[in-house]
């Protein structure tokens, strides 16, 4: 049982957010590039984020914002943060029960 793990998925899912938000900030900026977060694993375990600069075709406004992908990847980052989040609760309730049984 490793909470690293989990607190890294936590903290990969506000970094992503952080990215979602600024490109949403930058919908109207002209001849902004969005940028894009992709998962890979961390070593030891856990998870990290790489961010590329999207490459695809710019829009009326000369950038390269979709709001549709944006507010997906709102909704991927909160259930990101929910799954971690309960893999804490459950690790927290296996140890209080180990504790239970050894007491």
């Amino acid at each position: 049982m490793n909470i690293n793990t989990s607190l890294s998925g936590i903290k990969n899912a506000f970094y992503r957010q952080d990215i979602t938000a600024n490109n949403v900030a930058n919908i109207n900026t002209k001849n902004y590039k969005q940028v894009n977060v992709i998962n890979q694993e961390a070593k030891g375990g856990g998870v990290e984020a790489k961010t590329t600069v999207s490459k695809a075709a710019p829009n009326r406004n000369g950038n390269n914002v979709s709001l549709a992908d944006q507010m997906v990847n709102q909704i991927s980052n909160q259930d990101q943060n929910k799954a971690n989040v309960n893999v804490i609760r459950a690790q927290n309730e296996m140890i209080g029960s180990l504790i239970d049984i050894k007491a």
